[in-house]
């Protein structure tokens, strides 16, 4: 029987893979994003998209309500692993 190969750094997938998409597709793909935390999401798991979409003049992105998703999102992510977060 044959002995596996050994994986190389050509083996593996790209790390950020959404870098290899062409700036049109990474467009279309943000403007499908219709809810305020998951623009947030997207755009902290992804600065650069994030920038992109802000840039590109995207209304979700540029509402106030998108910036008060970002402030829940950052505020669950710092608090996350220490406790729960109460708004009242």
């Amino acid at each position: 029987s044959r002995s596996p190969r050994a994986r190389t750094e050509d083996d593996a997938p790209p790390a950020d893979w959404l870098a290899e998409l062409p700036h049109e597709l990474h467009l279309r793909i943000l403007e499908g994003v219709d809810d305020f935390s998951d623009c947030a999401a997207f755009s902290l798991a992804s600065p650069r998209l994030g920038l992109l979409a802000l840039r590109s003049g995207l209304a979700r992105f540029k509402d106030p309500l998108f910036a008060v998703a970002m402030r829940l999102q950052i505020a669950q992510h710092c608090v996350g692993s220490v406790g729960t977060v109460s708004v009242t």
